[in-house]
């Protein structure tokens, strides 16, 4: 037979007290902090649980500040290149009025100084800060100003790296647009390719900025046009091949070939020379600064006016064709901020799951808990009686 001493009887009875007070006081810190699981090894697998939760709710509020701070910077970017639109357009209407027949040199002088008061705009908008110590167009060297003017020419200090930010997982939204990008690569002429008067033409013929009438049939090469006193010879320099196309006696000639269509207007002289290249790239501030030089230079004679009209209408077209790249770019970070609204909805919308599994895991249920703190609390009670009333007994009990 088992013997249970005093001593025994007590420190169990002490156990018991003290078991119940850890209960009971667990059961107070849930209702005073409203969770459920305090420590760990509260419920080890609920733990683990809710740790992956906040991991989880961790992730998206820092894709909440980055889509904040991509709002922030495509905004700004759209706002600038909507400007930049804006010069652009203001460019056209100066060398539409350049065009006018009646404008003497004067004349002339005067929109070039506005297209170059247009081309230190563009200059000071291409160099617009990001409000935090940075550029907008500089890619990754944006601790200083990426665009460098002195006089007409401009040159570029940034480089073609464009930054993004991960605005969702595994999703990097463009956030800047490179210059290079912006400014700089923009194909000049009809956007296929550009035409040109030689500057040692003595006749009066000009040619226009052509156009493109089969894409497929392009074939990348450069052209000659040389005017021979009786016909045009025109000799693709890819192979040196040659087609003669006599002058039309009753106006404009044109010539149409390999997918190209060009117009000489007036009479040329013996030895005139015009040209056909592929377009490469051709920054705004190199139109703008041939739009200046264009309208600086007097128009002494019919030659010098024929020259104006080959340039004016290259350059006219070189405008046009950076009012679309500048509009398209534009609607680029349109399409961003769009895609950035889905973003932020699907964000919210996890935010609220996680949120929730969270308090599944975490929270308390307040009317269960103060339930148990009740249930607790009377265990706690009957063992501190129970222990009072052992504690008195003795032999003298039971005689």
């Amino acid at each position: 037979m088992a013997r249970i001493s005093t001593l025994m009887q007590y420190r169990f009875g002490e156990q018991q007290i003290a078991g119940r007070q850890r209960e009971l006081l667990s059961a107070q810190l849930q209702l005073s902090s409203g969770r459920r699981i305090a420590t760990p090894s509260d419920d080890p697998l609920g733990a683990a649980d809710a740790s992956t939760v906040r991991s989880g709710l961790s992730r998206l509020v820092q894709y909440k500040d980055n889509q904040g701070h991509a709002r922030f910077l495509l905004n700004q970017a759209e706002t600038v290149v909507s400007k930049l639109g804006e010069a652009v357009v203001e460019t056209q209407e100066r060398l539409v009025a350049a065009g006018n027949g009646a404008y003497g040199d004067q004349e002339r002088r005067a929109l070039a100084r506005d297209l170059q008061g247009l081309l230190d705009r563009i200059v000071g908008l291409a160099n617009s800060q990001d409000g935090a110590g940075g550029y907008l167009f500089a890619g990754t060297r944006d601790g200083a100003a990426p665009f460098v003017q002195n006089g007409n020419l401009v040159a570029f200090r940034g480089d073609g790296t464009s930054q993004r930010l991960e605005v969702a997982n595994d999703r990097l939204l463009q956030v800047k647009f490179s210059g290079d990008d912006l400014l700089l690569k923009i194909r000049p002429g009809n956007g296929s390719f550009v035409t040109a008067a030689d500057a040692g033409n003595t006749g009066a013929a000009s040619i226009d900025a052509g156009a493109v009438t089969s894409p497929a049939a392009l074939s990348g090469s450069a052209y000659t046009i040389d005017f021979d006193g009786a016909s045009y010879v025109v000799t693709r320099l890819a192979d040196s091949a040659q087609t003669v196309v006599a002058p039309s006696a009753s106006g404009p000639t044109t010539i149409e070939l390999d997918g190209m269509r060009v117009t000489l207007n007036g009479t040329a002289a013996a030895g005139d020379r015009f040209t056909i290249a592929p377009a490469g790239y051709q920054s705004l501030f190199d139109t703008l600064g041939q739009a200046i030089a264009m309208l600086q230079t007097p128009l002494a004679d019919a030659a010098a006016r024929a020259r104006f009209n080959s340039t004016y209408a290259n350059v006219l077209a070189s405008v046009e064709q950076a009012a679309d790249h500048l509009r398209l770019k534009r609607a680029e970070s349109g399409s961003a901020l769009s895609e950035l609204d889905g973003y932020e909805q699907v964000n919210e919308e996890r935010s609220l799951e996680h949120e929730a599994r969270r308090s599944t895991v975490e929270d308390l249920d307040y009317a269960q808990a103060a339930s148990e703190l009740t249930r607790r609390q009377t265990a706690f009670e009957a063992a501190i009686r129970s222990y009072s009333v052992v504690s008195k007994l003795s032999l003298f009990n039971y005689l």
